[in-house]
Order: C-alpha cells, then structure tokens, then sequence
C-alpha cells in the first residue's frame, strides 16, 4: 500500500490547497473579494490581455466551465469584460477592466507577503531544487495527457 506522506504529489496537493485557503483570508483581511482562482486568472490577464476563455483555462489547469463561471462572478465585479473578437465574431475575448488592473497593486503585496513568509527557512538551493522536480513533475503529468 502507498504511504501517501512520502509521496510528492500529496504534500504539493496539500500545500496548495492552504496556500489557497491562506490567501483567500488575507485578501478578505484586506477588504478584497477576491479568491484565489480569480486571481490566478488575472494574472495571466494582466500579462496578456485579451485571451479567450479556453486560453485561460488552458493556462490555468482549469477546465472551461469551471473558468466561465468564475469569469461570470468576476464580470459582476467589474473586474473583467468579455467582448466579440473583431476577427472573429463567433469567439469572445475576456479583458482585464481597469478596475482590475488598479486592484493589482492591492493584491500583489499580499501574495508577496504570503509568499515571502511560506518560504521562511528554505535555502534557495532546495527552494530551487523544489521548483525544478515539481515543474518536471508537472510537465509529466501534462504529457500524459497527450
């Protein structure tokens, strides 16, 4: 039988759920409605605005119903809009309001924070080893996949 603590896999599932549920409570501690998933789409549009929905479920592992519900909750935000595709009038762009794009120097500190204090007693060597295996690890999993 597998002891599931001496797997990698278990301590990275486990470690990013807190991280999840750690940041959701900083940012409502800050006065920020925002969860961790909403962010992590932000993100990606805050570095590349103007993506479809499949795109950022693509690039956030997520599959795209989750993502367009979280888009719709977001919308009523006023934190994205969603658009026509001038080339292409059967597709939707999600784009970043500037709402949103203000609200990221709010939101940047406390994930650096949150960053910063998980990451207290970690020399930068393992820290880098432990990135390294865990985006080997992650490109694996995303090869099986085809």
């Amino acid at each position: 039988m597998i002891d599931p603590e001496k797997q990698i896999q278990y301590w990275a599932n486990r470690l990013a759920f807190l991280l999840r549920k750690e940041l959701r409570e900083r940012f409502l501690a800050d006065g920020l409605d925002i969860s961790a998933e909403e962010m992590a789409l932000l993100m990606q549009l805050w570095r590349t605005p103007g993506q479809t929905p499949s795109a950022l479920a693509d690039a956030t592992i997520r599959d795209r119903t989750t993502v367009t519900r979280f888009l719709d909750g977001m919308v009523s935000k006023g934190l994205v809009v969603r658009e026509t595709d001038p080339d292409d009038r059967r597709r939707v762009i999600v784009k970043p309001t500037a709402a949103s794009v203000d609200l990221q120097s709010r939101i940047m500190p406390v994930v650096h924070g949150l960053i910063a204090e998980s990451m207290q007693g970690v020399p930068a060597q393992d820290a880098e080893t432990a990135r390294r295996v865990l985006q080997k690890i992650t490109g694996n999993v995303l090869a099986m996949r085809g």
